[in-house]
């Protein structure tokens, strides 16, 4: 690896960290629930790579002179910085999700209308994975109103197109802007959807580890503290039944015995891991 690349990767590596500190640090601080906070890194990381796939997109468009096309994009990415504030601001994952969610199902929906009502891949993938965000974030319900959302999109496009159903548009993209764009959205897409929703699972899969350790530890730290109360008992009797049989007292120094057998498969059980009655 190059020096220069290694500048690159340097810088990419503090931007997104600083970003995500400045954004999510509020928020996390506040949630000590492991899972949610899951939830808040999946949330910044959908919304920072999109809004950076929507970079290049807006270069390209103002090279263009797409005026409609640059509104409607300059709009979403508005609508991510926003939400990139109301998490900063300590705003919940599932208002700040919602809004984020609904932005990337309705911007969409603009831009395919205002190019001749284009319900191709390039307009579906984004649809999808704000049914995908709406799932992760708020739940079930949540995925199948934006589905819904979707199914009535494309049903008025259906109606329009096949009714030949006049409608004011604005000039669409060009054909050679469209097909040579189009690839490359489509891997920013995909690398979207690997890195957020790839780390997602991640952390929850640590976050399980983390746990079933925990509870480990825990279960350890009573074992050893269930033993150590059953030795020193075991001590006890030990001494009381040496005791007693100085003494010559055999029908208590049977007891004693008799007590330290129960003690001793009281503490047999522990190390099975059974649950001894007392």
């Amino acid at each position: 690896m190059t020096p220069a690349i290694k500048r690159i990767q340097t810088f990419a590596c503090t931007l997104y960290r600083n970003t995500e500190s400045t954004v999510t640090g509020k928020l996390l601080s506040k949630t000590p629930d492991p899972f949610e906070r899951a939830r808040v890194k999946m949330l910044f990381d959908f919304i920072f790579f999109y809004s950076l796939l929507l970079l290049p997109v807006l270069f390209m468009l103002m090279y263009g002179q797409d005026y409609t096309n640059l509104a409607i994009h300059s709009a979403f990415l508005a609508v991510f910085v926003l939400c990139g504030g109301m998490m900063a601001a300590g705003s919940g994952t599932a208002v700040t999700g919602t809004i984020a969610a609904l932005n990337t199902l309705l911007m969409p929906m603009l831009s395919s209308f205002a190019n001749d009502l284009d319900v191709s891949l390039l307009y579906a993938i984004p649809w999808m994975m704000a049914c995908l965000l709406g799932y992760f974030v708020i739940g079930i319900r949540a995925a199948l109103a934006l589905g819904c959302a979707v199914f009535l999109y494309l049903g008025l496009v259906a109606f329009i197109k096949v009714n030949d159903i006049p409608v004011f548009l604005a000039a669409p993209y060009s054909r050679p802007d469209k097909y040579v764009a189009t690839p490359f959205i489509m891997a920013g897409y995909l690398l979207i959807s690997l890195r957020v929703w790839g780390y997602y699972y991640r952390n929850l899969a640590r976050q399980e580890e983390l746990q079933a350790r925990e509870k480990q530890q825990q279960y350890s730290a009573l074992v050893t503290q269930n033993l150590t109360k059953q030795f020193l008992l075991l001590k006890g009797l030990s001494r009381s039944g040496k005791s007693e049989y100085m003494e010559g007292n055999i029908e208590l120094l049977d007891a004693c015995f008799s007590e330290i057998e129960k003690q001793c498969d009281t503490a047999i059980n522990y190390l099975d891991g059974s649950n001894p009655e007392h």
